[in-house]
């Protein structure tokens, strides 16, 4: 009796065995689900708008990338043109609601951190992967309603947990710890709206909280853009 059920606990835990999914499976299933590495790996630029509103306030802005290396952010905000540059490993800013129309130089955390963004939006797994990110499977959990499977990346400028739909593979959140000017807090994001756009499928509403914002920010993202050519130019720190 003994030895059946052994054999009947051995039986029934081969199933659990067989579906458990590992990290790596469950990345290439989100990059299956973005439209696969290849189409991936073809976008070296990128253009998109963004509306936004915060505690009532609208925004509106327009990003450009060169994948990897640099960003652009230009947010227009109550008649202001607030910019924001990484190009490399500098950046710079102008921010007259900060009092002041010359650009300045931002400092080496906040560059890094921006660094980060300098991919395709909802494809941050496929760069954990290409650039050989440490990662590990925390597990399976709720996100909200959802099923999630919780991915925990050791990026440069910090450890990220990444929330991948059990369902779908999409990006559905992310949070990670980010310390900038000797502070630190806790940056919360979450991804929904998925559009396919020439055969990448990625979201077009982002969540955003952050303790450095007075509210939770809700940003669309219109008019993407693949490979335009950008003129490396508007990178440059104007003297």
């Amino acid at each position: 009796m003994k030895k059946q059920l052994i054999t009947l606990l051995a039986l029934v835990a081969i199933p659990a065995i067989s579906f458990a999914q590992t990290a790596d499976e469950i990345i290439d299933k989100n990059i299956a689900a973005i439209g696969g590495a290849d189409k991936i790996a073809a976008v070296k630029t990128l253009q998109f708008d963004q509306s936004m509103n915060i505690m009532g306030m609208d925004m509106t802005g327009k990003t450009s990338v060169v994948v990897g290396q640099s960003l652009r952010n230009d947010i227009t905000v109550m008649g202001q043109q607030i910019t924001q540059v990484v190009d490399g490993d500098k950046g710079w800013a102008i921010n007259p609601m900060a009092g002041g129309t010359a650009p300045q130089a931002l400092p080496d955390d906040q560059v890094k951190i921006q660094k980060g963004n300098t991919y395709i939006v909802g494809a941050d797994l496929v760069t954990a992967k290409v650039q050989k990110y440490p990662v590990e499977l925390v597990g399976k959990e709720k996100l909200g309603a959802q099923d999630v499977y919780n991915l925990k990346v050791t990026r440069p400028e910090g450890v990220a947990n990444y929330y991948v739909d059990a369902t779908t593979y999409q990006l559905a959140g992310m949070k990670a710890t980010v310390s900038m000017q000797g502070q630190s807090g806790e940056v919360k994001s979450q991804y929904s709206n998925y559009k396919t756009i020439d055969g990448l499928t990625l979201p077009s509403t982002i969540e955003l909280n952050s303790p450095a914002m007075p509210g939770s920010l809700t940003m669309t993202i219109s008019n993407v853009v693949f490979n335009p050519k950008i003129d490396a130019s508007i990178f440059a720190m104007p003297k």
